[in-house]
């Protein structure tokens, strides 16, 4: 026979597990993850998502380094597939992170080239302005030359996977 405390111990308590719908702060994606756990990752992106817990909320935290090493992969992939516009949105983003990083200018940049009628005309000026860092962050010169390299080995990409 179990003593009240005894049979408390013994039983096994089920705790139904409820899922929190969330949107990635980094690319929209619906995120779910059962309501135990502290953090979770982005299915689309590969974003660490953190849970704050709170009474009344939860909220989503992302580090900057989070947000950083999952987002310039992924604008960099949207300007080789030329969608320029979402190429360009997230880099605007991670220029606001840190405006240190060449790569990062070098596709906004792009993004505003091919965003216009260059070569038909001179590159827009947030291009060139975007180029330019670019140049000055990596040493590199800044010139039409290196602009000319830089769209025509865009559209050779694009036209090998006739995208163009």
């Amino acid at each position: 026979m179990l003593f009240p405390h005894q049979l408390l111990s013994s039983m096994r308590i089920r705790r139904i597990m409820a899922l929190i719908s969330l949107k990635c702060t980094n690319c929209s994606g619906n995120i779910e993850l059962d309501d135990s756990r502290e953090f979770g990752f982005c299915m689309y992106c590969g974003t660490k998502v953190m849970i704050t817990r709170d009474v009344n909320n939860i909220t989503v935290e992302m580090s900057v380094k989070d947000q950083r090493a999952s987002l310039k992969p992924l604008a960099a992939a949207y300007c080789e597939k030329g969608e320029f516009d979402r190429a360009e949105e997230m880099t605007r983003k991670l220029i606001a992170i840190n405006a240190a990083d060449a790569d990062i200018w070098r596709i906004d940049g792009i993004c505003g080239l091919m965003k216009s009628d260059y070569p038909y005309v001179d590159p827009p000026e947030q291009a060139r302005r975007s180029l330019e860092n670019s140049c000055v962050l990596s040493g590199i010169e800044y010139g039409r030359d290196f602009v000319e390299r830089i769209s025509i080995d865009l559209l050779l990409g694009l036209a090998k996977r006739g995208d163009v």
